[in-house]
């Protein structure tokens, strides 16, 4: 079953980044709804989470994604030179 490790790693990938976002490991399972013990295995890629478990976490990554896109279009970054350009 090739399918399912790459799902749990996937989905433990994004988990990661929720619990950065989140602060944590405790409140990101009080977000999901999920105990700590099924939080460390989703981590660990052992497994990957539920369907339900998996929309939440999106969620939080999706809240990330619009929450930098508005900032940028506040700030847009400068423009580069030509000259910039050419020297990466």
């Amino acid at each position: 079953m090739e399918q399912q490790p790459r799902w749990a790693e996937m989905c433990a990938r994004i988990l990661q980044q929720c619990v950065a976002l989140q602060g944590g490991r405790r409140p990101l399972c009080e977000y999901l709804g999920a105990k700590p013990q099924e939080l460390d295995a989703w981590l660990a890629a052992r497994s990957g989470p539920p369907r339900a478990i998996f929309e939440r976490a999106m969620e939080i990554i999706l809240k990330e994604h619009d929450r930098r896109a508005a900032l940028e279009a506040q700030n847009p970054p400068p423009k580069r030179r030509r000259a910039d350009l050419a020297h990466p």
